[in-house]
């Protein structure tokens, strides 16, 4: 599987979890720091629903989020308002958007290194080990 196929599955697996735990999900890719927005879904039948189940799903306030940002190599975390989940479920989210920022960003560099190769003049790769008579100093002493 390429990079992006890879990604696209991760996407899907979070998609499948948000909608299973009545939440939409943002994913920021195009700028750094990489981030993951979660907020619950605000329409009142799910509200109601949430607070049924406060006890086995955790509660999460209307304009409440988490946000996941991978910065300095460490995942980072902010929460907005009230909201609370499980740790099996954060983990399985954390897990999911670790993938998808690895696969995204193989999958950037990647395409990236393949336009600046097509962009740039073929040099015979040969020619890199040894050094040119220009820059070949001259160590004998006199």
């Amino acid at each position: 599987m390429s990079e992006i196929s890879n990604y696209e599955a991760q996407k899907k697996k979070l998609q499948g979890l948000c909608d299973e735990h009545n939440f939409t999900f943002r994913f920021f890719k195009d700028r750094y720091p990489i981030t993951l927005v979660i907020t619950p879904i605000n329409d009142v039948a799910t509200q109601m629903d949430m607070l049924g189940n406060v006890e086995e799903t955790g509660y999460c306030s209307q304009d409440s989020s988490m946000c996941w940002y991978f910065e300095n190599s460490e995942l980072k975390t902010k929460v907005k308002g009230t909201f609370s989940i499980d740790k099996v479920l954060r983990t399985k989210i954390e897990n999911i958007l670790l993938k998808m920022i690895s696969f995204w960003q193989q999958y950037f560099f990647r395409d990236l290194m393949q336009d600046t190769k097509q962009d740039a003049p073929q040099d015979d790769p040969d020619d890199d080990d040894e050094p040119s008579e220009d820059s070949a100093e001259d160590d004998t002493e006199e």
